[in-house]
């Protein structure tokens, strides 16, 4: 009885002591490991990337929100700087127009479009970016592409193609950048969002959206139903993570910029000309990511 209790007794001793030998190899491996980290940080080669930092760069792939309508066309985009979050650009949203709404990426039993349950459309990617091409039951098609233009620019295209009998007038789409997934930008609210305003510069979207109408280029809110406020076609997010900002354009053929706090989401939404039977129109855009501080984003530059 003696010899087992001393028999376990030994057992459980090395069992410790190995762990407890095991454990000290192992701070000890630490350790080295951290002054190897700060010694290359010393020598110019920086921290090591960790799983928030590694991945870097603008990424433009397919993507995909809701998956029980399957016929919304979302394309995801990163920033250009370490991140692993991205932007989920709603593309497009809703397509307007005298024939009533041809498309809607959702359903909204308030607003019901004009074909219901469409089938999905696969993104086919390109060198830089995606594109796609849809046709409607009325034989009007339309498509797109989000392509990668610079080191912080992806450039976007929609065009529609009036294959119908009837004439497309008063065309107006929805572009949602929505921001939910990019957590920098995703506070819920409008005051990190901003339109430029003559005289008084850069002005946050909760608050031009109380501005009078002012007879402006652009609009500020839904659509045609928007005050002309904003003077410049440029819709811009504010990061809570430092002087960061992204912007989304659709130049002169920008008709509003809007928002969402409840989204959260941000819009600048494009106009089309009048499409006759057989006819061709497109409009071109750009998504823009830029490091510093609003007051010294050149948005004539895009």
């Amino acid at each position: 009885m003696h010899s087992g209790k001393s028999s376990r007794w030994e057992q459980e001793r090395y069992s410790r002591r190995t762990f407890l030998s095991s454990m000290g190899a192992a701070a000890t491996s630490v350790t080295a490991l951290a002054a190897m980290a700060e010694a290359g940080s010393a020598q110019g080669s920086g921290p090591a990337d960790t799983y928030e930092t590694h991945a870097k760069g603008i990424r433009t792939l397919p993507g995909q929100w809701r998956p029980h309508y399957p016929w919304e066309q979302i394309a995801w985009v990163s920033p250009p700087w370490p991140s692993q979050d991205y932007l989920w650009l709603d593309f497009p949203e809703a397509i307007f127009t005298s024939q009533g709404l041809l498309y809607l990426s959702h359903i909204n039993p308030r607003i019901p479009s004009v074909f219901a349950d469409l089938p999905r459309v696969p993104w086919r990617k390109t060198t830089e970016g995606v594109a796609f091409e849809r046709t409607l039951p009325n034989s009007v098609a339309f498509g797109g592409s989000v392509t990668k233009e610079t080191d912080s620019t992806v450039a976007l295209e929609l065009h529609i193609h009036n294959g119908s009998s009837e004439k497309l007038a008063r065309i107006a789409l929805q572009t949602c950048a929505f921001l939910r997934a990019i957590r920098e930008f995703a506070d819920y609210t409008n005051d990190n969002k901003f339109v430029h305003v003559s005289g008084s510069g850069w002005v946050p979207l909760s608050r031009a959206l109380d501005l009078p109408d002012a007879d402006a280029p652009y609009r500020v809110g839904w659509r045609t139903e928007g005050k002309k406020v904003a003077d410049a076609p440029v819709a811009v997010a504010v990061s809570n993570q430092g002087n960061r900002l992204l912007a989304l354009t659709w130049g002169r053929d920008t008709l509003s910029m809007v928002g969402n706090s409840r989204h959260p989401c941000i819009h600048a939404d494009p106009q089309f000309p009048d499409i006759e039977p057989g006819q061709r129109a497109s409009v071109h855009g750009k998504l823009t990511f830029f490091e510093g501080q609003l007051s010294d984003f050149d948005y004539a530059t895009l």
